[in-house]
């Protein structure tokens, strides 16, 4: 059985947020993973602050470069 859940490291010991399905002494696997996954309002703030400390300039290249798709992929060897 695979279950993906929540915990905290506190004090040497690995607590979950939530309740899980298992049974006293049962052995499992751990995989740790730091890097929980963002909600829209993080993605929205961090997506506001892209051209922070920019110009008008700067963000008109920065776009310009972006919409270019020539940038992005290799044109087949003729």
């Amino acid at each position: 059985m695979r279950q993906t859940i929540k915990a905290r490291y506190h004090g040497g010991v690995l607590q979950p947020l939530e309740p899980l399905a298992l049974t006293d002494d049962a052995e499992v696997q751990v995989t740790i993973d730091t890097e929980l996954a963002l909600g829209a309002d993080e993605i929205l703030r961090r997506a506001a602050q892209v051209y922070h400390g920019l110009s008008a300039d700067e963000i008109t290249q920065v776009e310009s470069i972006a919409l270019d798709r020539q940038h992005f992929f290799r044109e087949p060897a003729a």
